[in-house]
């Protein structure tokens, strides 16, 4: 993919003063979570790295085997790329996207892993960089994150992900088509991520959980006690995956 030129592309060094951050604090490596809110966030990032702490307003930054991890939480394609655009612009040299689900795909259940092996942008941000062009994730991330995962006793799903603009505008001949084109699931985030990442050079993958499944009718909403706690399992086993898996990307 050539570089599409971006209406506001400030150095480095400008970034950094906008944003408030120290040098002490640069990223390595990013992970970019989609969800809802920042309080949820940090209890994931601090229950598993206590000494996380924040560096900007969305950011946690973790330091595992010497290297510095920001864990970024945005909700939709705007956020996700906006948040990557910084964090790679500061030396962030490898990506993971990580988050919630709707599955398009018979059989997959809530609390299963999805490593996507191409991402199709339907949503207007992605579309800017892509002009609708699948973008493909990194091969050698992808299997990192496969490998993590598996190990932690995940079923990891493969297949195309669809990047939508909002749940809220979703109807039922939106899901048919996507069903029909092939697509395994849909989320608001990871074509918008990986295809700033691809502007930046920087390899980039995703892994997201199941949160529930539209080709078998079944909603958030539906969700029982034990198919909500799959996906707090498959959330904590996924940001752990990402995490090493970055990590591993940049040593």
């Amino acid at each position: 993919m050539s570089p599409a030129p971006l209406y506001i592309d400030a150095s480095p060094a400008d970034l950094q003063r906008a944003f408030g951050i120290a040098d002490g604090d640069l990223p390595d490596a990013f992970v970019v979570d989609g969800r809802w809110g920042f309080a949820g966030h940090v209890a994931d990032v601090q229950r598993t790295w206590p000494s996380a702490r924040a560096v900007e307003e969305r950011i946690m930054l973790v330091e595992v085997a010497g290297r510095r991890v920001w864990l970024a939480a945005v909700f939709g394609a705007a956020q996700a790329l906006t948040y990557a655009h910084l964090g790679l612009r500061l030396g962030a040299r490898s990506l993971v996207q990580i988050g919630s689900f709707g599955g398009l795909a018979d059989g997959w259940a809530v609390g299963d892993v999805f490593v996507p092996s191409s991402v199709v942008g339907r949503d207007g941000v992605s579309h800017q960089l892509t002009q609708g062009a699948a973008v493909t994730p990194d091969p050698s991330l992808g299997d990192r994150l496969r490998r993590a995962l598996a190990a932690a006793a995940m079923e990891v799903r493969a297949g195309t992900l669809v990047t939508t603009t909002s749940i809220a505008l979703e109807r039922h001949a939106d899901i048919s088509r996507w069903r029909r084109a092939g697509y395994a699931g849909v989320d608001m985030e990871t074509a918008a991520t990986l295809a700033m990442a691809a502007q930046e050079g920087v390899p980039a993958a995703a892994a997201l959980y199941l949160i529930d499944n539209l080709a078998d009718d079944h909603t958030v909403f539906d969700q029982t006690d034990d198919e909500r706690m799959r996906t707090r399992f498959a959330r904590d086993a996924i940001l752990r995956a990402a995490v090493a898996s970055v990590i591993q990307s940049v040593s």
